[in-house]
């Protein structure tokens, strides 16, 4: 709580700031100034809690200061202070409903009681607005709720919270609902992002007689219902949404998807729906784009089907052919939005899946298998949020996959075989050279002299440090038992298990999740 006190006998102030347990009464910042404008200046800049000033002051007095004060600030809790036994200014302090007025010569008690008063007044205030506050935020989500959704019977109760709102809205009036998907969690966005985004959008929607309800969903959906009491052109609410674009385009990827104009609260919930339908078609956009109706009716053209074409250039070596039949794939899904998002990602995981089976034929590994940075082809695809992600995923594929056999980079076939085999059976714990060797149709002693001449490694410490590598990942996630990941990763016995990963780690399993997870 920050205490001001102003007095222009600097002992009088400094000795009270001196002489009071301010902490004991809840102080935590103190501001001592001299006169009443500077004062007044302080109080509002400092957002000071508490004014202890005195009355007579030269250029401006304690209550002149404390009238202008409270216009601006009516939070703020005062107490006078003066020498003289003044009717009239002990009516001005009543009459602003200051907390106390003390007399001087100061009894630090008393004063320490006012104090104590004030702060007291203070958090009953800051409570009761809070609560205030707290029930309007109550009102306003409830209200958008019903524009976005009305629940059964819930028109009257439309109608109900705009009159206790005490909102500028009658049956004429015009909505239109523009919806923004924030592609990150909005509680992840800069602290300012938000409060900018609405403070800018009023600001701007006073100049073009619009006004907002602004609403956050799901920690990713701000829903705006701009309304008007004249129908706003079309064009005026598209260039809301495009104000809108320039402020969102320095906090995250989105998409605006922009309702058609309708006419009344109780239809508000049309335009919302129709916006909501436009965003599902964001997967096939840019990053940014803003979405709305597009006349004319669209003709269903399924996807090219080029994967007998693609797979003769894969396997013939034909980069640019194979780079062209991916672009004629991504033109030919990309107008045709009555696809859906799940269906073009099922299209996209077969031709990497394809890919990747060339590759592996090839003794070409196009995805990491190995350690916290393993990856896998569908969670590539998950991970793209629009199609021009997918294309560029399956274009750099292509291109590291050419790459690699133009620099010669490919393992040797037996090794590369070895390998995929620990992969996929680490977490047997009986797995040993042997078995590696039965299944590559090699001896054991060609195949651990082989591996070790090509990776620098004997086969048993390769298998050790993946073991130790998935481990690590399985660390990393608190929902596993220590005791469990030992037997996931192949190990029976779950003390050899930490002695082995401490030998290679430095760290106990248990240490080292510590560290990963503090």
């Amino acid at each position: 709580m920050k205490l001001l006190i102003i007095d222009d006998e600097k002992l009088t102030r400094e000795g009270i700031k001196d002489s009071l347990d301010l902490e004991g009464l809840g102080i935590t910042q103190v501001f001592l100034e001299d006169d009443g404008i500077h004062g007044l200046n302080t109080a509002l800049d400092k957002e000071a809690d508490i004014v202890l000033t005195d009355v007579r002051m030269p250029r401006m007095n304690g209550v002149e200061m404390a009238e202008k004060l409270l216009e601006q600030r009516p939070s703020a809790v005062i107490i006078f202070m003066s020498a003289y036994s003044d009717k009239e200014y002990l009516k001005a302090a009543i009459k602003l409903k200051a907390v106390s007025y003390v007399e001087k010569p100061l009894d630090m008690e008393e004063l320490a009681s006012a104090i104590q008063e004030a702060a007291d007044s203070c958090k009953a205030r800051s409570i009761h607005r809070a609560a205030a506050l707290a029930h309007e935020k109550e009102q306003w989500n409830h209200l958008t709720m019903l524009l976005m959704e009305p629940e059964q019977g819930g028109l009257k109760n439309l109608d109900a919270l705009i009159r206790e709102l005490d909102l500028p809205i009658s049956p004429s009036t015009w909505f239109a609902a523009v919806l923004i998907d924030c592609l990150a969690p909005v509680t992840e966005l800069p602290e300012h992002a938000v409060s900018q985004l609405q403070g800018d959008l009023n600001t701007y929607l006073a100049k073009v007689d619009l006004a907002q309800i602004y609403h956050i969903h799901g920690d990713r959906y701000i829903t705006i219902f701009l309304y008007s009491s004249a129908r706003p052109r079309d064009e005026s609410i598209y260039s809301c949404a495009l104000f809108i674009r320039e402020i969102m385009k320095n906090f995250c990827p989105f998409f605006i998807s922009v309702g058609p104009v309708v006419s009344g609260a109780h239809k508000a919930h049309l335009s919302y729906k129709e916006a909501e339908e436009y965003l599902k078609t964001g997967f096939f956009h840019e990053y940014g784009t803003i979405l709305t109706y597009r006349e004319g009716n669209e003709v269903f053209r399924p996807p090219s089907d080029v994967m007998m074409d693609f797979t003769f250039a894969l396997t013939n070596r034909q980069e640019e052919k194979a780079l062209a039949l991916a672009k004629q794939l991504f033109t030919s899904v990309k107008p045709s939005q009555m696809l859906l998002p799940s269906h073009v990602r099922d299209i996209y995981y077969r031709y990497l899946s394809k890919l990747d089976e060339i590759g592996l034929s090839s003794y070409v590994s196009l995805w990491q298998k190995e350690g916290l940075d393993s990856e896998s082809i569908w969670e590539g695809v998950t991970g793209c949020t629009i199609l021009q992600e997918l294309h560029n995923l399956l274009c750099a594929k292509l291109r590291l996959y050419f790459e690699r056999l133009r620099q010669g980079s490919r393992e040797n076939p037996v090794v590369f075989q070895v390998k995929e085999y620990i992969h996929k059976n680490y977490a047997v714990p009986s797995l040993s050279v042997p078995d590696v060797s039965q299944y590559v149709h090699l001896s054991s002693s060609y195949v651990c002299t082989i591996f070790k001449n090509e990776t620098g490694q004997t086969l048993n410490q390769y298998l050790t440090d993946y073991r130790i590598k998935m481990s690590k990942q399985l660390l990393s996630d608190p929902r596993y038992k220590i005791a469990d990941i030992s037997s996931k990763v192949g190990y029976s016995d779950g003390n050899y298990y930490s002695k082995t990963f401490k030998k290679l780690v430095g760290l106990s399993p248990s240490e080292y999740r510590e560290k990963m997870l503090s």
